[in-house]
């Protein structure tokens, strides 16, 4: 499993108190951009399949561990984002191992894994980021259901990860409530500019239960 502090310090973490209860204003404006759920879906399908073709460019790259992840993924990731250093983290973490019989896949795949697995469920308006490095980066909450087989109900139903798991209403951006990733969709097609704490606590989870 892994455990790199620093890649876990990337994801998008709970907000500052004048982060809490920003839901009014962006509630607003998502009723100007009404939410296509099959539309998004296909999106996001779109994006993940030029994803995956940018990793595998990556692994075949002479120095993956090393490699411009700004230049390699410019068109799926959003340049000097949470996201392109998660990326860059998860190439350098360790990857498969086998333990006797059994082998292990390495955080990367889990995480595309994961990514696989999930539908875009709704919409939670423009991501409030405080930190001065990425507030020119105008990204969007897309809240992610991701199917696991029924193994992923303990965390899901888990009162200490999320108070309750719900889906929150369209354009209300909420935390501990719902798996998201942020997007930006300013270009005609979608970048990944962040992960969020809920998703990757998710990814860390599913990477858990190789071991259980």
């Amino acid at each position: 499993m892994l455990a790199t502090a620093a890649l876990i310090a990337l994801h998008v973490g709970a907000p500052h108190a004048a982060e809490v209860n920003p839901a009014a204003p962006h509630a607003a404006e998502a009723q100007t951009q009404p939410f296509d759920r099959q539309l998004e879906n296909q999106r996001y399908q779109q994006w993940l399949d030029a994803f995956r073709q940018d990793l595998q460019t990556l692994r075949q790259s002479p120095d993956p561990a090393n490699a411009d992840i700004d230049a390699l993924f410019a068109k799926t990731l959003v340049p000097g984002s949470r996201a392109t250093q998660v990326v860059k983290s998860l190439v350098q973490a360790p990857g498969a191992s086998t333990h006797g019989e059994i082998r292990f896949v390495g955080i990367l795949r889990v995480f595309v894994g994961a990514l696989s697995q999930s539908v875009v469920a709704g919409d939670g308006g423009v991501y409030p980021d405080t930190q001065d490095a990425y507030k020119s980066q105008t990204l969007r909450v897309r809240y992610m259901h991701v199917d696991g087989g029924g193994r992923l109900e303990r965390y899901f139903n888990n009162p200490e990860i999320f108070n309750p798991y719900r889906l929150p209403d369209p354009g209300v951006f909420q935390r501990n409530a719902y798996p998201f990733l942020l997007f930006e969709d300013s270009h005609g097609t979608l970048r990944l500019g962040g992960v969020s704490k809920e998703f990757w606590d998710l990814v860390k989870f599913m990477d858990a239960l190789q071991y259980a």
